[in-house]
């Protein structure tokens, strides 16, 4: 028993040094930059001819709120 226990301290300071490690090389890949709109120049949908169920509850739902 005395055995395995040093094994599996000597385990967890292993995948710790590892982690650690990993955390200190840079990143190879740089995350995509989140692209930002202004509110006044958001790009329009084109108009779909029909629109689906959630489409009109949401602008049922909109025109009610707006009221």
């Amino acid at each position: 028993m005395f055995e395995e226990d040093e094994l599996e301290a000597e385990l967890e300071e292993l995948e710790g040094a590892e982690l650690e490690e990993q955390l200190l090389q840079p990143a190879t890949t740089a995350p995509a930059a989140a692209v930002h709109t202004p509110a006044g120049r958001q790009p329009t949908r084109p108009v779909s001819v029909q629109r689906t169920a959630e489409e009109d509850e949401l602008a049922a739902l909109q025109a009610e709120m707006a009221l």
